[in-house]
């Protein structure tokens, strides 16, 4: 290898290994789910209150749940071969901790709030009350939640390079100019855990008729894609400053996990009963798997500066798709029999169409900050 300066530029002969290690900060395509909790102008009817199209939607109805900047880590081992140079391995892990939203009211009463559902019994727009003057006082939270992680083994090989001679637009001289394209194959893996839980819990206002409440509702996925893997990098350098691009697609099977539980509990502390208010026994409580066929195509860039011969600083970008997965806010059906809301009235079963899993597309970009460091 040559160097300038102490530092190694040489790409076209490359070194027996590398590792790295890079924060990322990305940001993944937010989950969509329908008006889940609603509230109506002070005065309106109990009959009316909260119920869609003319309540005010609270939250719900987009798909900007889950959107704040993930925070994770990515990295990187590889090695060359000591009897073919131009041929090697690499290891790869990403994954970031936890993300988390919450949605949190509370009320006396007043102002209003309701949970928006279309009654299948009577055919119209409905709503649960959580809180309504002199009836009910009430708090409902919805959590939701994300985590992503992936690891990918591959095996690349050099197909080209070529050596020369630039200038420099800083000091106008000579530096070296080199690029080169790899190829590599090999297998990756991902996951994606999420679930959304919605509780209520709500006290009577009414002397006649107290009680308490607590109702839950929890819709859980999981995302698992094997696959193999194809890809493209080009390297190139000028002087300090290097730059690399990444093409790759991964096939294969993704595994997909919906998890449906309601319970209700009245009074709350006492024993829960199935089913809440959109998780209903004989509906869509239960588990249910499937495996779909996938593809993760992932496109990369960065830019890199060599600090020292063995030491490099690295800045990139990456986006990654991954098509036919399940996220919990699709699954949440907003169709609702009120007979089998417990206690459930014997005999009833749900009148309308199966539940059916819905899927839908992914993908996640950002920005990640690192260095490399070379033997």
């Amino acid at each position: 290898p040559t160097g300038l300066g102490g530092r190694r530029l040489c790409i076209c002969l490359p070194n027996h290994g590398w590792a790295s290690v890079d924060y990322l900060g990305w940001y993944q395509a937010g989950m969509q789910t329908p008006a889940l909790v609603t509230t109506s102008p002070a005065g309106t009817g109990q009959a009316a209150a909260g119920v869609l199209p003319n309540a005010q939607v609270l939250y719900g109805v987009n798909d900007n749940i889950l959107t704040d900047v993930m925070n994770g880590v990515r990295v990187r081992v590889g090695v060359w071969s000591p009897t073919n140079p131009n041929a090697g391995a690499e290891g790869e892990y990403f994954g970031f901790g936890q993300q988390a939203e919450s949605f949190d009211r509370n009320s006396p009463g007043n102002p209003i709030l309701a949970r928006p559902f279309y009654n299948n019994i009577t055919g119209l727009q409905d709503a649960e009350l959580v809180a309504f003057p002199s009836l009910l006082s009430g708090r409902i939270q919805v959590n939701a939640d994300s985590q992503l992680a992936s690891a990918a083994v591959r095996f690349r090989r050099m197909l080209c390079c070529s050596n020369g001679c630039g200038i420099s637009a800083l000091g106008c001289g000579p530096v070296q100019s080199q690029s080169r394209i790899d190829a590599t194959v090999g297998w990756r893996y991902m996951q994606l855990r999420e679930g959304l839980m919605i509780t209520e819990d709500l006290t009577s206002l009414e002397t006649n008729n107290p009680g308490t409440f607590l109702i839950q509702d929890s819709f859980k996925t999981f995302n698992q894609f094997n696959g193999a893997e194809l890809g493209f990098q080009w390297l190139g350098r000028r002087g300090y400053w290097s730059a690399e691009t990444i093409l790759r697609v991964s096939i294969g099977n993704s595994m997909q996990r919906l998890e449906i539980n309601g319970t209700t509990q009245s009074p709350k502390g006492g024993a829960a009963s199935q089913g809440g208010l959109l998780a209903q026994p004989g509906r869509n409580i239960g588990t249910n798997q499937q495996d779909q066929f996938a593809m993760i195509p992932e496109l990369g860039g960065t830019l890199g500066y060599q600090l020292t011969e063995r030491l490099k600083l690295n800045v990139g970008y990456t986006f990654l798709y991954w098509s036919n997965l399940i996220r919990p806010g699709d699954q949440i059906d907003t169709t609702v029999n009120t007979n089998l809301m417990p206690p459930v009235i014997a005999g009833n079963t749900f009148l309308g169409p199966a539940f059916e899993i819905r899927e839908t597309d992914y993908w996640v970009q950002g920005l990640s900050v690192g260095g490399e460091y070379r033997w």
